[in-house]
């Protein structure tokens, strides 16, 4: 360390020169800094005897980066970034009330957002981050203090502290039965255009595999296949069936809000409860901070007020 504090200039010095750099001025970097021009100057001119090179070409109100200065300036920008990227990350690990939380694209879309004021209305306090992703995620490598995830428990990164199951079945816009002159509760849902959406997610249902759960013939599946419209985000295919362009899989839990208000609507009775859930989780062996038990029991809630509905 001594013999780093004898090769490098001060701080104050190189933060000088990168202001001068950057602002090529040594006005503007006074005014930026809240010193005087001559303060500058004079930094400036100090950093160059200890280097022994000119790193400035004085010029008619602006200064100029000599080579030796372009190099100094690329060294110096980089690392006051790196620095400050590090503390801005250390600062935001160690602020208080803060709750990293990872869901899904569609659940957070469809089912975490529109609650998300309930939530904050009780803990006004909590900063939030909400990771979305259809990645597969790891609740320590992607130091999330909460996960929803669908599927099967046990999981290796993660214990259930509460869970929900979700019930799937065809829907469509009204629009699109207008469209067709059929009736929600006795149309087939293969007679109409099919919406595929090719997800990332195994444990999401496709149509064909629906159709075998459901035990329907494999119409569904082939009129999937030679679907017109595919999607690779769940979200995108339902905003489709929303407008009219065909039907889609939905899954009731995600769909409570859209089904409700008619803007879709179930189509006939055949319909499926899968063996995946929604799982509440936290990282195995960790502790929950009260942040994250605040939000712990905010979703448990949640997910038995579901339960009790179905």
């Amino acid at each position: 360390m001594a013999n780093l504090r004898r090769a490098v200039p001060s701080l104050g010095a190189l933060a000088t020169f990168e202001a001068a750099a950057r602002l090529e001025s040594f006005t503007l970097a006074a005014t930026e800094l809240g010193v005087t021009q001559a303060a500058v100057s004079r930094q400036i001119k100090l950093l160059e005897t200890d280097l022994h090179c000119a790193l400035f070409l004085r010029a008619h109100r602006r200064v100029v980066l000599t080579p030796a200065g372009v190099a100094l300036a690329g060294a110096v920008t980089g690392a006051f970034g790196r620095m400050a990227d590090a503390i801005e990350a250390i600062r935001e690990t160690a602020a208080p009330h803060s709750l990293t939380i990872g869901t899904s694209l569609a659940f957070s879309h469809f089912w975490l957002m529109p609650r998300l004021a309930a939530f904050r209305a009780l803990y006004p306090e909590v900063k939030l981050k909400l990771v979305a992703e259809d990645a597969p995620s790891d609740l320590r490598r992607d130091r999330l203090d909460v996960a929803i995830r669908y599927g099967i428990a046990p999981f290796a990164d993660g214990v259930s502290l509460a869970s929900c199951r979700d019930a799937v079945f065809p829907v469509a816009s009204p629009k699109l039965l207008d469209r067709f002159g059929a009736r929600a509760e006795t149309v087939d849902p293969a007679t109409l255009p099919v919406i595929a959406a090719d997800m990332i997610t195994p444990s999401w249902l496709s149509w064909r595999g629906f159709a075998r759960g459901a035990g329907l013939g494999p119409e569904l599946g082939r009129a999937s296949d030679l679907s017109r419209l595919r999607f690779t985000h769940y979200a995108d295919a339902i905003e489709a069936a929303i407008a009219g362009e065909g039907v889609a899989l939905g899954w009731q839990m995600l769909l409570g809000g859209a089904l409700a208000e008619g803007r879709l609507v179930r189509l006939g009775t055949a319909g499926l409860c899968p063996p995946e859930s929604y799982h509440l989780l936290v990282p195995t062996g960790a502790d929950p901070g009260p942040e994250a038990r605040g939000f712990i029991d905010w979703i448990a809630a949640c997910f038995a007020d579901t339960h009790n509905e179905s």
